[in-house]
């Protein structure tokens, strides 16, 4: 179920407060890339749709130099935001990842501690 738009607002106000508080905790959770990726995905779609109405503009005035800028425009935006999906999807499965690692050393030493017995 998503968030609410005032939830959402909640929620980044207590990760950018987590984040000045105790810096070092804050990039071990990962809470404030989550919202520097979701940035850079929009922005990176932006950059594509200014990419495209150069391309009209391109076919519009025939100009060549405007074809090459709008061509390079939507690739750059892109790279952009693939790149920032890619980093949002990789620090999920880091995340995955941690809490998985912390549940086998949890486990392994209940067992330890109850073969002992």
């Amino acid at each position: 179920m998503p968030l609410s738009d005032r939830e959402q607002k909640i929620l980044e106000e207590i990760e950018k407060n987590l984040h000045s508080e105790d810096p070092r905790f804050a990039r071990e959770v990962g809470g404030s890339s989550r919202t520097s990726n979701r940035g850079n995905i929009k922005l990176g779609l932006f950059i594509f749709c200014l990419g495209l109405a150069a391309l009209v503009g391109f076919f519009l005035s025939g100009l060549v130099l405007v074809g090459v800028v709008a061509f390079g425009t939507m690739v750059g935006g892109i790279v952009m935001a693939l790149g920032a999906l890619g980093s949002l999807a990789s620090s999920g499965r880091a995340q995955k990842d941690r809490v998985s690692t912390a549940f086998s050393q949890w486990e392994r030493r209940m067992r330890d501690r109850y073969k002992r017995r």
